[in-house]
């Protein structure tokens, strides 16, 4: 009975063995500048090796196999690196190696040629990077009560002229998404008059937060130009 029970307990390991390969092995597409792609543009592709502590183990590969990188990301989808990182050349010798902090490069990076003999380094600063506005991010800000049409519909409905008759303008609104989905630089181009312009700044600023953008997995500062029709 103790065999049959031990036979079916390792069939039954077996069974899941080729799933949990295939989890950890399934690749990434990678182009020529490592953003993502389809398998037939691929220059190279990535895998993740399994978790270590809070950070997951990526390695990215050349199509024919030979190890471009290799460091931990802070997710399991491999978006965004932190920690100590190294990149190599085709011959397999280094090329550079150094930190990343919440997926952008941080402090002192050493650098190599394909003979192995160093270059100068490149120093990182990670906190300018972070204050960049996109104008398109990989996701882009989302407004919580719909799309764009239902944004510019609640903006309509919230501005009307004082003195009761029709309006007629166009203009356009700008402003900036933040990290954490609140507007920040609330401005319109093209308003009909200063009355008219707080109203219409006012109710943009009373859709706060939106969903906030993102580029390669990390939150980014957006900035939004939405055309308003009267």
């Amino acid at each position: 009975m103790r065999i049959a029970q031990t036979l079916f307990i390792v069939l039954l390991g077996s069974a899941f063995m080729p799933c949990l390969a295939q989890a950890q092995t399934e690749r990434q597409y990678l182009d020529e500048v490592l953003a993502s792609t389809t398998s037939k543009r691929a220059k190279y592709y990535r895998v993740n090796e399994g978790q270590e502590g809070d950070l997951w183990i990526g390695k990215t590969y050349t199509v024919d196999g030979k190890l471009k990188a290799e460091g931990r990301y802070r997710d399991a989808s491999l978006t965004i690196p932190e920690g100590a990182f190294t990149f190599y050349h085709a011959n397999g010798k280094v090329e550079s190696h150094g930190l990343y902090k919440n997926g952008y490069k941080s402090g002192i990076w050493e650098r190599y040629d394909v003979w192995g003999q160093a270059l100068a380094e490149k120093v990182y600063d990670p906190e300018v990077l972070a204050g960049i506005v996109y104008t398109r991010a990989e996701a882009m800000p989302a407004y919580p009560g719909g799309d764009q049409r239902a944004f510019v519909r609640y903006i309509r409905e919230r501005v009307s002229p004082l003195s009761g008759d029709r309006l007629k303008a166009d203009v356009t609104t700008s402003f900036v998404v933040e990290k954490n989905g609140e507007l920040t630089d609330v401005k319109v181009v093209g308003g009909a008059s200063d009355v008219f312009n707080g109203q219409l700044v006012d109710a943009v600023k009373s859709t706060s937060p939106w969903q906030p953008g993102a580029d390669n997995g990390r939150p980014v500062r957006v900035q939004m130009r939405v055309p308003v029709q009267f």
